[in-house]
């Protein structure tokens, strides 16, 4: 007899913009043959969202409000960095309709509410996306079990490009929190005397425009403001993803870096966060610990494009088999919804 398929449902809604948002997305895409998905969003007018709920239908993911739901239920419920998840109730409320409740937080910090979930015996499974968040997140799981399930990103979602080579065009892409971003971060880029260079950042926003208000931006910048372009044609414009970050960040995973590597961009980034695990060093990128390797790396690769253009091919390989690959995503989700049914 065929197993049936676990009742998944998600405290949430996706988007274009936001990690977690863009998971859910990634995560529709991954598990809508395997599960019994419902989205339940924290705002009832996320249902009128055509984009979403026509892709919901096509993938036969169902989708209502926390009202409609009947008052007993079986399955998980699970909640994707969702602030409301713990301080507007819906955990609780989960737990009581008879959900096992898994959540993920996706940064390095616990939510508001989410210590007290742990004290009342709310939360039954944890998820990590990397052993360097477990790690700082640890001790406020009061010995909850929990897994390690990354990050999945539909390789189709973000297809190749090949570059000019006659141009170098540098840039980053994140959400806009100025705590991303160095405290030297325009003249960083621009210390790179990278010949006829361009530079790009999307999202740019008021807060970060304040914080580097004492620096003119000339006709080499292009500040886009939040999703003033396709994610992926935003990233495909870029030869070099240049991710240096700041020192009160501390990244725990780098889902933007992995969706670059995947078009075929060349991720540079800092040394001490997640990014062992996901660029193999000189070959599907950089990982830097000063400046001067930035700049040393970022050199050679202007100079040569032939080895540019052979590590743009690396990068892509490298994020769709061994990041992405998506038997290996698909099993470890479904070994998480499983070992929470009764």
């Amino acid at each position: 007899m065929e197993r049936p398929k676990p009742k998944v449902f998600i405290f949430g809604w996706p988007s274009f913009v936001g990690g977690a948002d863009t998971k859910l997305h990634h995560l529709m895409m991954l598990l809508h043959e395997d599960c019994d998905i419902t989205l339940v969003p924290s705002h009832p007018r996320q249902l009128h969202q055509r984009l979403w709920t026509s892709l919901m239908e096509k993938l036969g993911v169902k989708y209502c409000r926390m009202e409609d739901l009947p008052p007993k239920l079986e399955g998980v419920a699970l909640g994707l960095c969702n602030p409301r998840f713990f301080k507007g109730g819906i955990a609780h409320r989960a737990k009581e309709m008879g959900l096992k409740i898994v959540w993920s937080s996706e940064m390095m910090w616990h939510f508001e509410g989410e210590h007290e979930a742990v004290k009342d015996g709310i939360i039954d499974h944890f998820l990590y996306v990397s052993e360097f968040q477990r790690e700082a997140l640890l001790g406020g799981s009061g010995g909850i079990p929990g897994t390690i399930t990354g990050n999945y990103i539909d390789p189709g979602l973000f297809p190749v490009k090949q570059r000019d080579p006659r141009r170098m065009v540098i840039g980053r892409l994140s959400r806009p929190d100025p705590d991303k971003f160095p405290e030297d971060f325009p003249v960083f880029y621009e210390c790179l005397e990278l010949r006829n260079a361009r530079f790009r950042v999307m999202a740019w926003s008021p807060k970060l425009a304040e914080k580097y208000r004492w620096h003119h931006f000339d006709d080499r910048w292009d500040l886009l403001r939040q999703k003033q372009e396709p994610q992926e044609e935003f990233l495909q414009s870029l030869d070099l993803f240049m991710y240096p970050l700041g020192h009160r960040f501390r990244e725990s995973w780098g889902r933007a870096t992995v969706e670059a590597m995947l078009t075929g961009c060349i991720p540079f980034v800092p040394k001490g966060h997640f990014f062992d695990s996901l660029i193999v060093h000189g070959k599907s990128g950089f990982i830097c610990g000063d400046f001067l390797e930035y700049q040393e790396n970022a050199r050679m690769l202007a100079e040569d494009p032939k080895l540019r253009r052979e590590m743009s091919m690396a990068c892509r390989h490298h994020a769709e088999k061994e990041l992405c690959d998506r038997q290996r995503h698909r099993e470890l989700w479904l070994n998480v919804f499983r070992s929470q049914e009764n």
